[in-house]
């Protein structure tokens, strides 16, 4: 019996065969954690009448930089028009604001509302519980590093608009 980040005893998994070739790409391995990871908060989302896309754009407007919808876009890998769409509903929602850019009057600024605050705080309080069951293998030291490598990893693939000078 191996311990879970909280210190319960957890049943060891399975081992992988010794042909399952893919298993050994550090890549793939990634994509299929984020996949069911992904999978796991959009079906807890979903009790708070929410989809990750939705979610992702919430907590992305909550920070410092005020974003566009290009920006968006880039930062979250999502097509323009599925970007107008989130933020169309966003704004029908009452959760964001499109504002003019005072230094580009062809862009508009997307700003977080009061009830938009409100529905991050409560998708984020879901998205950390869900978290914090799929990584509760890992303990507190090796989730800080799991993050610190993946911080290395994406260092300079930010969008410039996410990145201090």
């Amino acid at each position: 019996m191996a311990r879970s980040g909280n210190g319960e005893r957890v049943a060891e998994p399975p081992a992988l065969r010794k042909d399952f070739l893919i298993a050994e790409r550090t890549g793939y391995l990634l994509h299929k954690a984020a996949l069911l990871l992904v999978e796991d908060v959009e079906k807890e989302l979903g009790a708070v009448d929410m989809r990750m896309r939705y979610f992702f754009v919430l907590a992305s407007l909550a920070g410092g930089p005020e974003l566009s919808q290009q920006d968006l876009s880039r930062l979250l890998n999502l097509d323009p028009t599925t970007v107008v769409t989130v933020i169309d509903e966003m704004e029908r929602n009452g959760h964001v604001e499109r504002r003019r850019n005072p230094a580009d009057r062809r862009r508009y600024n997307l700003i977080l509302t009061d009830s938009g605050r409100a529905a991050l705080a409560e998708a984020n309080a879901v998205s950390t519980t869900v978290e914090d069951t799929f990584f509760g293998r890992l303990d507190d030291d090796e989730r800080a590093v799991l993050h610190k490598m993946l911080g290395r990893v994406l260092a300079d693939r930010w969008p410039a608009s996410v990145c201090s000078d």
